[in-house]
C-alpha cells in the first residue's frame, strides 16, 4: 500500500512539473473539400469557447494572450490544382475565393439559403439581383443581435498562383459553441486542398470549453481518493496482523481509482 501511495504522489508531481501545453489544435494535412449542394465544403472543427475576460485585445505577443479567447489561423494554406491555376489570367489580381466562416451553433441556419427557402449554399444571379448576397460567395445572414457574426474571412488566390495563405486571429467575445467551415463556390477550384492548423484558446488556456467543468470534478475526486487512500493506509498498518486476501483486493481497487482520477485530472489540465 505504501508503494502505491508513493507512486501516486510521484505521478502527480511529475505531471505538475511538465510545462502546461495549453493547446486545443486542429491540424489539416492536405484535406479535400467535399461537394455539398452548389458549394464545396470542409469542416474545420468545433469547440466550446468562453468569452474573453479582458477588454484590451490589442497585444499580439504570447504574454498578451492571457485572459483572451480566440480562434487563430496558423499558416492556413489552400492549394488548387495546376490545371485550375493555368486557366487564370496572370495579370488578374484575384482569381479564386475560399471563405472561412466561424459561426455560433445557434446561428448555423444563417449559413446558406435556408432562410431564403432555398437549398443553395452559394449565391446565384437570381438571389444577387434580389439583393440577398453577392454572386460567387456563400449566402450568409448577419445576426442582428450579435453584430459582425457569423464571421466571414475571405482568402483569395492571385493570378496563376497555386497557393493562397492566411494567418489571422478572431477574438471571441461571447460564450458559446463555435463551428469553423471552409467553403468555396467556384467550380474551377475543384480539387483544392487545405493544410495548416487552427488554434482554439479559452481565457484560461487552450483547454476545450466542454472539458473545463470536468477539471474541478476530477480534481475533487482525486483529492477524495487520496484522503480515502491515506485513511485506508492507517487502518491497514494498524491492523496488519489481521489482514486477509480481501483487504489486498480492496487496496488495489482504491489505488486504481486514485490513479484513474489523478490521470483524468492531469490529462485535462495539460
Amino acid at each position: 500500500m505504501c508503494h502505491v501511495i508513493g507512486l501516486s504522489f510521484f505521478i502527480i508531481f511529475l505531471f505538475n512539473s511538465i510545462e502546461q501545453v495549453e493547446g486545443s489544435i486542429h491540424d489539416y494535412k492536405n484535406e479535400y473539400f467535399i461537394p455539398q449542394s452548389n458549394a464545396f465544403f470542409f469542416h474545420g472543427g468545433s469547440e466550446g469557447l468562453y468569452a474573453s475576460k479582458v477588454s484590451d485585445q490589442s497585444s499580439s505577443s504570447d504574454k498578451g494572450y492571457k485572459g483572451r479567447s480566440f480562434i487563430r489561423f496558423e499558416s492556413i494554406t489552400f492549394t488548387r490544382t495546376k490545371e485550375s491555376a493555368e486557366k487564370q489570367n496572370e495579370w488578374q489580381q484575384y482569381t479564386g475565393l475560399v471563405e472561412a466562416i466561424i459561426v455560433e451553433v445557434k446561428d448555423r441556419e444563417r449559413i446558406g439559403g435556408t432562410y431564403l427557402k432555398t437549398d443553395a449554399i452559394c449565391c446565384n444571379q437570381t438571389l444577387a439581383n434580389e439583393g440577398h448576397c453577392k454572386v460567387g460567395e456563400v449566402i450568409m445572414q448577419t445576426n442582428p443581435g450579435n453584430r459582425g457574426w457569423p464571421k466571414r474571412i475571405k482568402i483569395f488566390f492571385e493570378g496563376k498562383n497555386e497557393k493562397a495563405t492566411k494567418s489571422e486571429s478572431v477574438d471571441i467575445e461571447k460564450t458559446g459553441m463555435y463551428y469553423l467551415y471552409f467553403m468555396y463556390c467556384d467550380p474551377t477550384l475543384k480539387g483544392t486542398t487545405i493544410s495548416g492548423r487552427t488554434v482554439w484558446k479559452n481565457p484560461d488556456g487552450y483547454l476545450p470549453g466542454k472539458m473545463t467543468p470536468l477539471m474541478k470534478f476530477y480534481g475533487f475526486m482525486s483529492l477524495a481518493y487520496l484522503l480515502l487512500g491515506l485513511g485506508w493506509l492507517l487502518r491497514f498498518v494498524r491492523f496488519w496482523k489481521d489482514i486477509i486476501q480481501l483487504h489486498y483486493h480492496i487496496t488495489a481497487v482504491i489505488a486504481l481509482g486514485m490513479l484513474e482520477m489523478a490521470l483524468w485530472f492531469l490529462t485535462i489540465r495539460i
